[in-house]
């Protein structure tokens, strides 16, 4: 049997399904799936049909172009996370087949989606500023991994502080590793209280 990407009811969001059981007729078409993520059966009782679309999965700096069969009546939307080929992936932007960007779109008119993955370790850059000079480094964290605006870290034999956590939407106080772009932080004093963050370095 084949395998469907479908909105499960229990997980509320589009997951993949196995397909474990198909009856047509001449109205509609009775399936009934189990979703891969949390097991649940349940059947879909209407007429649908499938669409190739295709789709970039980002990977740190490499990227890489598949295709996706999606019902075409699913609604897809940027910032929603879903299963390509099982991995979980976040969808970054979409495209229409008339070449516009939106936010939000049933997949049946949709040409093209961009995605990162949220499986693989997220990247970040830190950049230290100090009064004398500037450095860089990069660190490997998990994707939902905590940042704090304020808070000490420990990078190897320095210590620093967050002064801004910037995102592709702006700059917070407080973020998720895989929303954020880049953190700035200024070096203070070695202190007892802080988060080491040394085993993640590059």
């Amino acid at each position: 049997m084949e395998d469907l990407y479908l909105e499960c009811p229990s997980c509320d969001e589009v997951t993949l399904h196995n397909v474990l059981k198909e009856k047509e007729s001449k109205k509609h078409l009775k399936v009934t799936v189990k979703c891969q993520e949390c097991g649940t059966v349940h059947d879909i009782e209407k007429n649908f049909k499938l669409k190739d679309i295709k789709i970039v999965i980002s990977r740190y700096d490499e990227s890489e172009q598949s295709v996706l069969q999606i019902a075409t009546d699913e609604v897809l939307k940027v910032e929603d996370v879903i299963l390509a080929f099982d991995e979980s992936v976040e969808i970054t932007a979409l495209e229409t087949e008339d070449s516009r960007r939106v936010s939000s779109s049933a997949a049946q008119d949709l040409k093209m989606i961009w995605a990162k993955s949220v499986d693989v370790p997220k990247k970040v850059g830190i950049s230290i500023n100090s009064r004398e000079s500037t450095y860089s480094f990069n660190i490997l964290v998990p994707q939902d991994y905590v940042f704090e605006e304020k808070k000490i870290y420990r990078a190897g034999r320095d210590f620093f502080r967050i002064k801004q956590i910037k995102t592709e939407k702006g700059n917070f106080s407080r973020e998720l590793a895989r929303k954020i772009k880049r953190i700035y932080g200024e070096p203070v004093k070695p202190l007892r209280d802080y988060t080491d963050l040394t085993e993640y370095m590059l």
